[in-house]
């Protein structure tokens, strides 16, 4: 499909429809967040859900406690206040 399609595809889709096709496809995004001591520091999608007027994506990271009850983020986060 052309990008002119999508394009118009999206400009239709209203944002309880983007949030309901984040949900479809969920399982096949990962949200990058950054770089934290030579990691690249990031999770998969859980969920969207509407916040307001806006949409809201929920990392699976955002299920834990603590990241740091995730290894490789406790890794990163741990040389950080040990470096």
């Amino acid at each position: 499909m052309d990008h002119k399609k999508l394009l118009d595809i999206a400009n239709d889709l209203s944002n309880e429809d983007i949030c309901e096709l984040i949900n479809l496809v969920g399982d096949r995004l990962d949200v990058f967040f950054g770089c934290l001591n030579g990691r690249q520091l990031g999770s998969g999608v859980a969920f969207a859900t509407m916040n307001g007027t806006v949409i809201q994506i929920n990392c699976e990271s955002a299920a834990l406690d603590d990241l740091t009850d995730d290894k490789f983020m406790a890794g990163a986060i741990n040389f950080s206040r040990e470096g």
